[in-house]
């Protein structure tokens, strides 16, 4: 897809011309860069007061109208002139600078026009969304778009998707969320949740968090801060990137915004893929995580009164307190056991510097796993804000405990569910029936994996080898349902299994509870 302009300005010129026409008047002669990083450094000097992330998003558009397309592809233009309608045509020859052209139509790839004007009404909806991404230009290959294209060029009928080019990895993209983003001009505020809810995730799972990517970057959108970082439950912003050309040379109040959370971050906007996406850090369990919320701690001056700091422990029920200065650096700690200590070691202690005392202090970005024992020993950690200046939390053994309980509970439930149903199965169901119900993928109820009892047992016969007074519809569906959330948990993610799955693993659990009431 190449839009022909904000508000068409030139779609007649590329009709008339047999062209697509990209804008970018800044930039000169494209044909002189052989690499992505010789494009980007150009785009980056004829735009030096754009942030990186629009740098960054212009030189994937302008790399995929000098190099990506080929001789032969399709290309459509939603028309702003001929409203409700399409233009398709197909590239006939390489990329082209127009010297003498007006300054914002140089830059152009020749076509034939295999329909003018088509009708938007015949153009099924979802690939109506994917024409309505912000990029200028941009790749559309959700659901088969290049054979709907062809045939819709050739029949004027959009004959829509076939199975095989439907999504397979199980998300499916939120068009209308998308639309509702894209149309608000100081971004949509949810929190990271109801982001993965939209997608049908219920945690960052690395299929997830990569459809959720290429879905945003397609429609020229991203989210401040990262969905990847952080608290489940934290607000995040779905803003625009400047996706579509405008070639002025200021930034917007958006990329103000971005560029704030660039600056904090190891990654730059600048380390894209073909696809413009940006490249996450790998997933694992960093201290950012655990952080519920990322509101200053409550902390105490060098200088403040041992009072003070005793009053503040008392009214929050703390055992510790950040020390910081006047700019919130952090110092150190004071608690109960270094007040007493203080307290022992001189007659007098009147200030938090007389009983403040080192402590564990952990980055944003730092692992978990490695600091475990650390915090065990000392009790707490402190977690610096992302961009290293503030303290923004703090992380203690409870917490650990806690939050590693939620990821450890559903495993613990359903190693119990699939305890029980093994030692039934063993006893009750000979061997050459569990090697016949499983196509001999199985010769015994030892190398039963949860997911193999759904297939032992959806005969009626061979459930009631088990002998439990249950449903065996009832039954079975929920030990699909288990076994379809042990697979989830089989891919890593920062987050727990989410709360309302567990009445799942629960509900199995109380049957088998019932009917077998052994330890």
């Amino acid at each position: 897809m190449v839009r022909a302009g904000r508000r068409g300005e030139r779609e007649a010129e590329a009709l008339d011309q047999s062209l697509v026409i990209a804008g970018w008047q800044e930039m000169g002669d494209l044909s002189q860069f052989t690499t992505r990083g010789e494009l980007l450094a150009a785009v980056r000097a004829a735009y030096p007061h754009r942030s990186r992330t629009v740098v960054a998003n212009w030189t994937g558009q302008l790399w995929r109208l000098l190099r990506v397309m080929d001789i032969d592809d399709l290309v459509a233009i939603p028309l702003k002139t001929v409203p409700d309608h399409v233009a398709i045509g197909r590239i006939t020859a390489g990329y082209r600078y127009r010297r003498d052209a007006a300054p914002d139509r140089r830059h152009v790839r020749p076509v034939v026009w295999l329909q003018r004007a088509q009708p938007r009404s015949a153009i099924q909806q979802d690939l109506l969304h994917s024409l309505g991404s912000l990029l200028t230009i941009c790749q559309l290959r959700r659901n088969g778009a290049a054979r709907r294209i062809a045939v819709l060029a050739d029949t004027g009928v959009d004959p829509g998707p076939t199975p095989d080019e439907l999504s397979s990895d199980g998300w499916a993209t939120p068009d209308d969320f998308i639309a509702r983003a894209a149309a608000t001009e100081d971004g949509l505020e949810v929190t990271i949740r109801e982001l993965l809810g939209e997608w049908g995730a219920g945690r960052r799972t690395s299929s997830a968090v990569a459809v959720i990517q290429r879905d945003l970057g397609e429609n020229g959108l991203t989210t401040v801060p990262p969905f990847t970082e952080g608290w489940i439950g934290r607000s995040i912003r779905v803003v625009k990137t400047g996706a579509e050309a405008d070639d002025s040379t200021d930034e917007t109040a958006t990329e103000k915004l971005i560029e704030a959370e660039e600056e904090q971050d190891i990654a730059s906007a600048e380390d894209q893929g073909d696809d413009g996406l940006v490249h996450e850090k790998p997933f694992t369990l960093r201290f950012g995580n655990l952080l519920q919320s990322e509101t200053a701690v409550e902390s105490v001056l060098p200088t403040d009164s041992i009072v003070l700091a005793r009053t503040l422990m008392l009214k929050h029920n703390y055992s510790q307190l950040a020390v910081t200065d006047e700019d919130g650096v952090f110092h150190g700690a004071i608690s109960w056991e270094s007040v007493a200590q203080a307290q022992m070691a001189h007659q007098s202690v009147t200030t938090v510097a007389q009983a403040q005392h080192t402590a564990s202090v952990a980055a944003y970005d730092d692992l978990v796993l490695p600091r475990i024992d650390e915090i065990s020993s000392h009790g707490f950690v402190f977690v610096r804000s992302k961009d290293g200046r503030t303290v923004a939390g703090i992380i203690t053994s409870a917490d650990l405990t806690n939050r590693f309980g939620e990821i450890a509970k559903p495993f613990t439930m359903i190693e119990e569910c699939e305890r029980r149903l093994h030692r039934r199965v063993k006893a009750k169901i000979p061997s050459e029936v569990i090697a016949a119900a499983t196509q001999n993928r199985h010769k015994n109820a030892d190398t039963l994996t949860f997911g193999s009892y759904a297939h032992l047992l959806k005969e009626v016969r061979t459930f009631g080898l088990l002998n439990w007074p249950l449903d065996h519809t009832e039954f079975l569906r929920q030990v699909r349902g288990v076994a379809d959330i042990r697979n989830k948990m089989m891919h890593f993610s920062p987050d727990p299994i989410p709360t309302d799955e567990w009445g799942v693993i629960d509900g199995l659990l109380a049957m088998l509870h019932a009917v077998d009431p052994l330890p």
